[in-house]
């Protein structure tokens, strides 16, 4: 019976979801809340509600009392406002996503939501629910727009689609449930969890903390003279030596600079493919941090040595994406 029951349920689960998929498309900009988007129930208050209602109808028509009559019909004008106040709280408004910032694997992601309110009237109690996770609440002023934030815990790096929302109200009464789907066309971009605790094997460990001697002549570390090159600035000659009859001569320093950096796959010491990865996540910080040249090597990917925030978003994008299973999967939040 429960197998059966299941296959029952099932082919009806795919209707309803493709019935909303086809009434609530994927979209890159703005969604107006129309009336084709907004769905509206009663709670489970507004039931109770109701049947309280009916009883006082009943007591009414058996006792013939006209101010049971009276009060009936001013509870049942009641509702209906309400029903009709608690589907305008949602109606007009347009709603936008915005690009959301990639983040680490065990960090918060922020989805940040623009409500913009056409109308004059003020919007209360407005709230947005990603999946099972707790809901926000915004006021969104008459001709103005408001700001939701939800943050959300990250678990495993990829490079996921952002789900559908539902967005809500109970206002004013609480007896009504108005509530619309919002399915953004978003890309979440997960890195993996940098591993900066990790032990590196010693020949790259020098490589990566060794720094390199070079002579110039800006630095900090007077390093001597020598003899003057055509083109040169004429207040990095030694005046002194040039008037103890010496001739031209620069002075020169000696500078630091840190080595460029491989990043290799095969040198990474993690016995697992994702701590290969996180190892070489809190590598590319590191380098990234330093203001090093680094190049990366994953096995068929190799990225050629540079650096800058392009070549730093490049490489952990590569990283968040190495073999994922699964591309454009929707992402599911995880609990604290």
């Amino acid at each position: 019976m429960a197998t059966l029951s299941l296959l029952l349920r099932n082919p009806f689960k795919q209707r309803m979801q493709a019935w909303i998929e086809k009434r609530n498309p994927l979209t890159g900009g703005a969604v107006t809340l129309t009336n084709r988007r907004l769905y509206i129930l009663p709670t489970r208050f507004g039931y109770i509600y109701a049947l309280m209602l009916f009883i006082l109808l009943l007591a009414a028509i058996n006792y013939q009392n006209s101010m049971a009559y009276a009060m009936t019909f001013l509870l049942t004008a009641l509702g209906m406002i309400s029903l009709w106040q608690t589907h305008n709280n949602l109606l007009g408004l347009q709603i936008s996503l915005n690009s959301p910032e990639p983040t680490f694997a065990g960090d918060h992601l922020t989805l940040a939501y623009q409500l913009s309110n056409p109308a004059k009237a003020t919007r209360y109690a407005v709230g947005i629910q990603y999946e099972e996770q707790p809901p926000g609440y915004v006021r969104v002023d008459g001709e103005a727009t408001g700001e939701l934030r939800l943050k959300l815990a990250t678990h495993q790096r990829g490079l996921y689609k952002t789900a559908a929302v539902t967005i809500f109200t109970r206002y004013p009464t609480g007896l009504f449930h108005a509530w619309g789907l919002l399915r953004f066309d978003r890309d979440i971009l997960v890195y993996p969890k940098p591993d900066f605790d990790a032990r590196l094997e010693p020949s790259l460990n020098e490589a990566f903390d060794g720094q390199a001697t070079i002579d110039t002549t800006d630095g900090d570390d007077f390093a001597g003279l020598r003899g003057h090159r055509m083109g040169e600035s004429l207040r990095h000659i030694s005046w002194k030596a040039y008037a103890q009859g010496r001739g031209m001569l620069t002075k020169t320093f000696q500078g630091h600079a840190s080595p460029s950096l491989n990043i290799r796959w095969q040198d990474m010491s993690a016995p697992s493919p994702e701590g290969k990865l996180s190892q070489m996540t809190a590598m590319v910080v590191q380098a990234h941090q330093s203001g090093r040249k680094y190049a990366m090597t994953l096995p068929s990917i190799d990225i050629e040595l540079a650096d800058g925030p392009a070549h730093y978003a490049h490489c952990l994008g590569q990283l968040a994406i190495f073999q994922q299973a699964e591309s454009g999967r929707a992402f599911h939040a995880s609990h604290d």
